[in-house]
Protein backbone atom coordinates (compact mmCIF):
# COMPACT_ATOMS: atom_id res chain seq x y z
CA UNK A 1 0.00 0.00 0.00
CA UNK A 2 1.17 3.48 -0.80
CA UNK A 3 1.24 6.26 2.10
CA UNK A 4 -0.51 9.87 1.09
CA UNK A 5 -0.18 12.90 2.95
CA UNK A 6 -3.23 13.78 4.56
CA UNK A 7 -3.98 16.99 3.67
CA UNK A 8 -2.95 16.90 -0.05
CA UNK A 9 -2.57 13.73 -2.87
CA UNK A 10 1.13 13.67 -3.16
CA UNK A 11 1.90 9.64 -2.27
CA UNK A 12 5.15 8.95 -0.77
CA UNK A 13 6.85 7.41 -4.21
CA UNK A 14 6.87 11.47 -5.25
CA UNK A 15 11.07 11.96 -5.78
CA UNK A 16 12.23 14.33 -2.95
CA UNK A 17 9.35 14.03 -0.80
CA UNK A 18 9.78 13.76 3.14
CA UNK A 19 6.42 13.41 5.68
CA UNK A 20 6.18 14.30 9.10
CA UNK A 21 3.43 13.39 11.04
CA UNK A 22 1.25 12.27 8.16
CA UNK A 23 1.85 15.39 6.55
CA UNK A 24 3.71 15.74 3.58
CA UNK A 25 6.82 18.85 3.57
CA UNK A 26 5.35 20.42 0.61
CA UNK A 27 1.97 21.41 3.35
CA UNK A 28 4.08 21.88 6.25
CA UNK A 29 5.66 24.95 3.97
CA UNK A 30 2.51 25.93 2.79
CA UNK A 31 1.90 26.65 6.37
CA UNK A 32 5.01 28.48 6.68
CA UNK A 33 4.16 30.39 3.72
CA UNK A 34 0.36 31.25 4.98
CA UNK A 35 1.51 32.15 8.75
CA UNK A 36 0.20 28.72 10.51
CA UNK A 37 3.56 27.52 11.32
CA UNK A 38 6.90 28.58 11.48
CA UNK A 39 5.92 31.50 9.55
CA UNK A 40 8.14 32.97 7.12
CA UNK A 41 8.74 36.31 7.58
CA UNK A 42 7.24 37.74 4.17
CA UNK A 43 8.34 41.52 4.91
CA UNK A 44 11.81 40.60 5.97
CA UNK A 45 12.22 38.55 2.73
CA UNK A 46 10.99 41.91 0.84
CA UNK A 47 13.37 43.88 2.42
CA UNK A 48 16.10 41.28 1.76
CA UNK A 49 15.29 41.38 -2.19
CA UNK A 50 15.10 45.34 -2.38
CA UNK A 51 18.51 45.26 -1.02
CA UNK A 52 19.96 42.41 -3.58
CA UNK A 53 18.19 44.27 -6.50
CA UNK A 54 19.77 47.69 -5.90
CA UNK A 55 22.94 45.42 -5.31
CA UNK A 56 23.03 44.01 -8.96
CA UNK A 57 21.28 46.82 -10.11
CA UNK A 58 24.87 49.23 -9.37
CA UNK A 59 26.74 45.91 -11.06
CA UNK A 60 24.91 45.97 -14.40
CA UNK A 61 26.21 46.28 -17.29
CA UNK A 62 24.08 49.85 -17.78
CA UNK A 63 22.02 48.03 -20.60
CA UNK A 64 19.80 45.31 -18.41
CA UNK A 65 19.25 44.97 -14.55
CA UNK A 66 18.68 41.42 -14.58
CA UNK A 67 17.40 38.43 -16.62
CA UNK A 68 14.43 36.96 -16.70
CA UNK A 69 13.77 33.46 -18.24
CA UNK A 70 10.31 33.23 -19.92
CA UNK A 71 7.98 30.35 -21.66
CA UNK A 72 5.14 32.52 -22.63
CA UNK A 73 3.51 30.94 -19.50
CA UNK A 74 1.76 32.66 -16.90
CA UNK A 75 4.56 32.35 -14.37
CA UNK A 76 7.22 34.29 -16.61
CA UNK A 77 4.86 36.51 -17.34
CA UNK A 78 4.25 38.05 -13.96
CA UNK A 79 7.79 37.61 -12.88
CA UNK A 80 8.48 40.04 -16.19
CA UNK A 81 5.92 42.21 -14.68
CA UNK A 82 7.35 42.12 -11.51
CA UNK A 83 10.59 43.04 -12.45
CA UNK A 84 9.83 45.42 -14.62
CA UNK A 85 6.64 47.37 -13.64
CA UNK A 86 6.82 46.95 -9.44
CA UNK A 87 10.65 46.57 -8.66
CA UNK A 88 11.52 49.54 -11.44
CA UNK A 89 14.27 46.95 -12.84
CA UNK A 90 15.33 46.80 -16.55
CA UNK A 91 14.80 42.87 -17.49
CA UNK A 92 16.15 41.35 -20.91
CA UNK A 93 13.59 38.15 -21.36
CA UNK A 94 15.17 34.87 -22.90
CA UNK A 95 13.27 32.20 -23.81
CA UNK A 96 15.02 28.80 -24.66
CA UNK A 97 12.57 27.51 -27.44
CA UNK A 98 9.82 25.02 -26.96
CA UNK A 99 10.00 22.34 -29.83
CA UNK A 100 6.33 22.01 -29.76
CA UNK A 101 5.89 25.45 -29.11
CA UNK A 102 1.91 26.26 -28.91
CA UNK A 103 -0.20 28.96 -30.76
CA UNK A 104 -1.14 30.20 -26.92
CA UNK A 105 2.63 30.53 -25.84
CA UNK A 106 3.51 32.13 -29.19
CA UNK A 107 0.84 34.52 -28.52
CA UNK A 108 1.75 35.02 -25.09
CA UNK A 109 5.12 35.85 -25.25
CA UNK A 110 3.88 38.94 -27.40
CA UNK A 111 1.81 39.76 -24.99
CA UNK A 112 5.14 39.60 -22.61
CA UNK A 113 7.31 41.61 -24.67
CA UNK A 114 4.02 44.20 -24.14
CA UNK A 115 4.92 45.34 -20.53
CA UNK A 116 8.28 46.59 -22.45
CA UNK A 117 10.84 44.56 -22.77
CA UNK A 118 13.63 43.87 -25.25
CA UNK A 119 13.80 39.62 -24.92
CA UNK A 120 16.09 36.94 -26.70
CA UNK A 121 14.59 33.98 -28.40
CA UNK A 122 17.11 31.00 -28.34
CA UNK A 123 16.66 28.20 -30.78
CA UNK A 124 18.99 25.56 -30.72
CA UNK A 125 19.55 23.00 -34.02
CA UNK A 126 16.18 21.61 -34.36
CA UNK A 127 18.34 18.71 -35.56
CA UNK A 128 20.25 18.16 -32.52
CA UNK A 129 16.90 18.79 -30.29
CA UNK A 130 14.85 16.19 -32.28
CA UNK A 131 17.84 13.63 -30.87
CA UNK A 132 17.80 14.75 -27.55
CA UNK A 133 13.58 14.65 -27.47
CA UNK A 134 13.94 11.51 -28.21
CA UNK A 135 16.70 10.33 -25.90
CA UNK A 136 15.28 12.33 -23.38
CA UNK A 137 11.94 9.86 -24.16
CA UNK A 138 13.61 6.53 -24.46
CA UNK A 139 16.51 7.06 -21.71
CA UNK A 140 14.94 9.09 -19.02
CA UNK A 141 11.26 8.96 -19.35
CA UNK A 142 10.91 12.70 -20.13
CA UNK A 143 10.93 14.21 -23.46
CA UNK A 144 11.05 17.76 -21.88
CA UNK A 145 15.02 16.85 -20.82
CA UNK A 146 16.39 19.08 -23.42
CA UNK A 147 14.45 21.67 -22.13
CA UNK A 148 14.61 21.57 -18.46
CA UNK A 149 18.95 21.62 -19.29
CA UNK A 150 18.45 24.73 -21.66
CA UNK A 151 15.89 26.96 -19.80
CA UNK A 152 18.26 26.58 -16.67
CA UNK A 153 21.70 27.28 -18.45
CA UNK A 154 21.26 29.19 -21.72
CA UNK A 155 19.84 32.52 -19.58
CA UNK A 156 23.38 32.09 -17.34
CA UNK A 157 25.48 32.15 -20.92
CA UNK A 158 23.64 35.43 -22.00
CA UNK A 159 24.01 36.60 -18.52
CA UNK A 160 27.91 35.75 -18.35
CA UNK A 161 28.17 37.32 -22.44
CA UNK A 162 26.56 40.33 -21.46
CA UNK A 163 27.45 41.30 -18.08
CA UNK A 164 24.14 41.29 -16.21
CA UNK A 165 24.59 39.20 -12.93
CA UNK A 166 21.00 38.57 -11.88
CA UNK A 167 19.12 35.74 -13.15
CA UNK A 168 15.54 35.67 -11.68
CA UNK A 169 13.13 33.08 -11.95
CA UNK A 170 9.62 32.58 -10.52
CA UNK A 171 8.47 30.21 -7.79
CA UNK A 172 10.53 27.95 -5.79
CA UNK A 173 9.71 24.29 -6.46
CA UNK A 174 10.96 22.52 -3.67
CA UNK A 175 8.72 25.42 -1.25
CA UNK A 176 5.68 25.06 -3.46
CA UNK A 177 6.18 20.84 -4.38
CA UNK A 178 8.25 19.55 -1.72
CA UNK A 179 12.19 18.59 -1.06
CA UNK A 180 14.73 18.73 1.26
CA UNK A 181 14.80 22.02 3.80
CA UNK A 182 17.98 23.04 2.92
CA UNK A 183 17.04 23.51 -0.55
CA UNK A 184 13.28 25.15 0.24
CA UNK A 185 15.43 27.77 2.00
CA UNK A 186 18.42 28.09 -0.45
CA UNK A 187 18.24 31.05 -2.05
CA UNK A 188 20.69 30.42 -4.80
CA UNK A 189 20.02 29.01 -8.17
CA UNK A 190 22.82 27.49 -9.42
CA UNK A 191 24.59 24.54 -11.44
CA UNK A 192 23.91 22.43 -8.28
CA UNK A 193 20.65 22.99 -8.22
CA UNK A 194 19.79 22.76 -11.59
CA UNK A 195 21.88 19.33 -11.76
CA UNK A 196 19.94 17.90 -8.44
CA UNK A 197 16.03 19.48 -9.10
CA UNK A 198 16.18 21.24 -12.39
CA UNK A 199 14.54 17.97 -14.70
CA UNK A 200 18.05 16.60 -16.17
CA UNK A 201 16.87 12.97 -14.19
CA UNK A 202 20.27 12.38 -12.89
CA UNK A 203 21.61 12.90 -16.62
CA UNK A 204 24.57 15.08 -17.90
CA UNK A 205 24.74 16.50 -21.12
CA UNK A 206 28.19 14.87 -21.88
CA UNK A 207 25.49 11.37 -20.95
CA UNK A 208 23.91 12.69 -24.19
CA UNK A 209 26.85 12.53 -26.44
CA UNK A 210 27.08 9.50 -28.85
CA UNK A 211 27.52 9.29 -32.44
CA UNK A 212 24.79 11.26 -33.93
CA UNK A 213 25.57 13.95 -30.77
CA UNK A 214 28.88 15.75 -30.92
CA UNK A 215 30.22 17.11 -27.49
CA UNK A 216 30.13 20.67 -29.57
CA UNK A 217 26.43 20.20 -30.58
CA UNK A 218 25.91 20.66 -26.77
CA UNK A 219 28.33 23.51 -25.83
CA UNK A 220 25.37 25.89 -24.91
CA UNK A 221 23.56 23.37 -23.07
CA UNK A 222 27.02 22.97 -20.31
CA UNK A 223 26.67 24.96 -17.81
CA UNK A 224 29.30 28.68 -17.78
CA UNK A 225 32.19 27.68 -16.26
CA UNK A 226 32.94 28.76 -12.76
CA UNK A 227 35.61 31.50 -13.61
CA UNK A 228 32.81 32.70 -15.92
CA UNK A 229 30.17 32.58 -13.33
CA UNK A 230 32.70 34.75 -10.64
CA UNK A 231 34.18 37.01 -13.34
CA UNK A 232 30.67 38.30 -13.56
CA UNK A 233 29.04 37.67 -10.38
CA UNK A 234 26.24 35.80 -11.60
CA UNK A 235 23.47 35.23 -9.03
CA UNK A 236 20.54 32.88 -10.05
CA UNK A 237 17.20 33.81 -7.59
CA UNK A 238 13.58 32.25 -7.07
CA UNK A 239 11.15 35.58 -6.65
CA UNK A 240 8.97 33.06 -4.88
CA UNK A 241 11.42 32.46 -2.72
CA UNK A 242 11.31 36.23 -1.47
CA UNK A 243 7.75 36.59 -2.16
CA UNK A 244 4.22 34.71 -1.48
CA UNK A 245 3.85 32.86 -4.79
CA UNK A 246 0.10 32.77 -5.79
CA UNK A 247 -0.42 31.69 -9.46
CA UNK A 248 -4.53 32.76 -9.17
CA UNK A 249 -3.55 36.34 -8.02
CA UNK A 250 -0.63 36.78 -10.56
CA UNK A 251 -3.05 35.63 -13.73
CA UNK A 252 -5.39 38.13 -12.88
CA UNK A 253 -2.90 40.96 -13.42
CA UNK A 254 -0.99 39.12 -16.67
CA UNK A 255 -4.39 38.61 -18.29
CA UNK A 256 -4.95 42.51 -18.64
CA UNK A 257 -2.03 42.63 -20.79
CA UNK A 258 -4.15 40.30 -22.95
CA UNK A 259 -2.21 36.97 -21.67
CA UNK A 260 -4.61 33.92 -22.58
CA UNK A 261 -4.54 30.13 -21.16
CA UNK A 262 -4.92 27.27 -23.74
CA UNK A 263 -8.21 26.70 -25.77
CA UNK A 264 -9.43 23.30 -23.60
CA UNK A 265 -7.64 21.66 -20.87
CA UNK A 266 -4.94 19.46 -21.66
CA UNK A 267 -5.60 15.42 -21.23
CA UNK A 268 -4.18 14.80 -17.93
CA UNK A 269 -4.49 18.52 -16.69
CA UNK A 270 -6.96 19.68 -14.15
CA UNK A 271 -7.30 23.83 -15.17
CA UNK A 272 -5.95 25.80 -18.62
CA UNK A 273 -3.72 28.26 -17.52
CA UNK A 274 -0.47 26.08 -17.35
CA UNK A 275 2.03 24.43 -19.34
CA UNK A 276 0.34 27.07 -22.04
CA UNK A 277 3.30 26.62 -24.32
CA UNK A 278 3.85 22.71 -24.46
CA UNK A 279 1.64 20.64 -26.81
CA UNK A 280 2.54 17.26 -25.60
CA UNK A 281 2.55 17.76 -21.59
CA UNK A 282 0.16 14.93 -21.65
CA UNK A 283 2.41 12.19 -22.70
CA UNK A 284 5.24 13.56 -19.83
CA UNK A 285 2.66 13.38 -17.55
CA UNK A 286 1.42 9.91 -18.54
CA UNK A 287 4.71 8.46 -17.68
CA UNK A 288 5.34 10.46 -14.81
CA UNK A 289 1.47 9.00 -13.58
CA UNK A 290 3.03 5.64 -14.24
CA UNK A 291 6.38 6.02 -12.71
CA UNK A 292 5.10 7.60 -9.53
CA UNK A 293 1.33 7.04 -9.27
CA UNK A 294 0.72 10.54 -9.83
CA UNK A 295 0.06 12.95 -12.39
CA UNK A 296 -0.57 16.35 -13.71
CA UNK A 297 -3.53 17.36 -12.21
CA UNK A 298 -2.58 16.42 -8.70
CA UNK A 299 -0.04 18.95 -8.81
CA UNK A 300 -2.59 21.52 -9.75
CA UNK A 301 -5.13 19.92 -7.42
CA UNK A 302 -2.45 20.13 -4.75
CA UNK A 303 -2.24 23.94 -4.95
CA UNK A 304 -5.43 24.29 -4.63
CA UNK A 305 -6.37 22.46 -1.78
CA UNK A 306 -3.37 24.29 0.09
CA UNK A 307 -4.94 27.73 -0.80
CA UNK A 308 -7.95 26.44 0.94
CA UNK A 309 -10.09 26.92 -2.64
CA UNK A 310 -11.29 23.06 -2.79
CA UNK A 311 -11.51 20.06 -0.17
CA UNK A 312 -9.57 17.05 0.08
CA UNK A 313 -11.69 14.58 -0.80
CA UNK A 314 -13.42 16.87 -3.90
CA UNK A 315 -9.57 16.98 -5.47
CA UNK A 316 -9.36 13.27 -5.06
CA UNK A 317 -12.40 12.65 -7.14
CA UNK A 318 -11.23 14.39 -9.81
CA UNK A 319 -7.68 13.40 -9.60
CA UNK A 320 -8.97 9.34 -10.09
CA UNK A 321 -10.79 10.23 -13.13
CA UNK A 322 -8.01 12.99 -14.99
CA UNK A 323 -4.13 12.13 -13.97
CA UNK A 324 -2.47 9.89 -16.17
CA UNK A 325 -4.93 10.61 -19.72
CA UNK A 326 -3.63 11.70 -22.71
CA UNK A 327 -4.20 12.29 -26.57
CA UNK A 328 -4.53 9.83 -28.68
CA UNK A 329 -4.16 12.60 -31.41
CA UNK A 330 -1.14 14.02 -29.79
CA UNK A 331 0.70 10.89 -29.43
CA UNK A 332 0.26 9.97 -33.26
CA UNK A 333 1.62 13.39 -34.11
CA UNK A 334 4.79 12.94 -31.78
CA UNK A 335 5.06 9.57 -33.29
CA UNK A 336 5.57 11.16 -36.64
CA UNK A 337 8.04 13.81 -34.96
CA UNK A 338 10.02 11.53 -33.41
CA UNK A 339 9.45 8.68 -36.90
CA UNK A 340 8.27 6.26 -34.21
CA UNK A 341 5.64 4.12 -34.46
CA UNK A 342 2.74 3.53 -32.11
CA UNK A 343 4.23 0.02 -30.89
CA UNK A 344 7.49 1.54 -30.26
CA UNK A 345 5.91 4.45 -28.37
CA UNK A 346 4.25 2.00 -26.03
CA UNK A 347 7.09 0.02 -25.52
CA UNK A 348 9.39 2.65 -24.40
CA UNK A 349 6.56 3.70 -21.87
CA UNK A 350 6.17 0.39 -20.85
CA UNK A 351 9.74 0.34 -19.96
CA UNK A 352 9.25 3.28 -16.90
CA UNK A 353 6.45 1.64 -15.11
CA UNK A 354 6.42 1.37 -11.74
CA UNK A 355 5.15 -2.21 -11.03
CA UNK A 356 5.07 -1.85 -7.47
CA UNK A 357 2.18 0.54 -8.28
CA UNK A 358 0.39 -0.82 -11.58
CA UNK A 359 -0.30 -3.98 -12.96
CA UNK A 360 -1.46 -4.70 -16.39
CA UNK A 361 -5.48 -5.79 -17.06
CA UNK A 362 -6.76 -5.55 -20.44
CA UNK A 363 -3.97 -4.37 -22.06
CA UNK A 364 -4.22 -1.28 -19.28
CA UNK A 365 -1.78 -0.41 -16.73
CA UNK A 366 -4.02 0.27 -13.75
CA UNK A 367 -3.05 0.57 -10.10
CA UNK A 368 -3.27 -2.12 -7.70
CA UNK A 369 -4.18 -0.65 -4.79
CA UNK A 370 -6.88 2.49 -4.54
CA UNK A 371 -6.08 5.79 -4.50
CA UNK A 372 -6.94 7.63 -0.99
Amino acid sequence: MIKYCERCLFPETKPDLYFTDGICDACWSADRKHGIEDAINWNERDQKFSELIQKFKNQGNGWYDCIVPVSGGKDSTWQTYAMKVIHKMNPLAVTFDQFDQTPTGEHNLKVLRSIGVDHIHFTLNPNVVKLLVKKGFEIVGDPYWVNHVGMFTVPFHIATKFNIPLVIYGENPQLEYGGPLQSRDNMIMDQRWRQEFGGMRGFREEDMVDHEISSDDLRILKYPSDEEIRRVGVTGLFYGQFYKWDAGEHIKICEKFGWQPLPEVPKGSWVSYENCDMKYIDIREHIKFLKYGYGRATDQLNIEIRHNRISREEALEIALKVDGAFSNENMREFCDYLDMDEDEFHETIDSFVNHDIFEKRKNTWVMKYPRK
